[in-house]
């Protein structure tokens, strides 16, 4: 199973116990992407399945969670107003550039 390493922005329990806001926590993919579309964390770190950074299905993301891995990942300022599409063509030759 994939997991994430989410930064707590707010205290949330997870699996009945309460994790404080600035806590570092491990969650599987589907909580690491509520998490974060609830403004409740920030992204730290994917468990890497290969070391290519390809891991993660960018179409399946929300724009917000594109721009947090943007920023991230690649140090990238992008604007939530652009489309989905621009988001993931400027994170894609991002990731191109390295």
């Amino acid at each position: 199973m994939k997991t994430i390493v989410i930064a707590l922005t707010t205290a949330v329990v997870i699996a009945g116990e309460i994790h404080k806001a600035g806590e570092q926590v491990e969650v599987d993919e589907a909580l690491a992407k509520d998490l974060l579309h609830r403004g409740r964390g920030t992204l730290v770190e994917a468990d890497s399945e290969d070391e290519q950074g390809d891991e993660v299905d960018l179409a399946t993301l929300t724009k917000a969670q594109l721009v947090e891995f943007a920023h991230h990942e690649y140090e990238l300022e992008l604007d939530a107003s652009l489309t989905k599409e621009k988001l993931i063509e400027a994170i894609q030759a991002a990731a191109g550039a390295e």
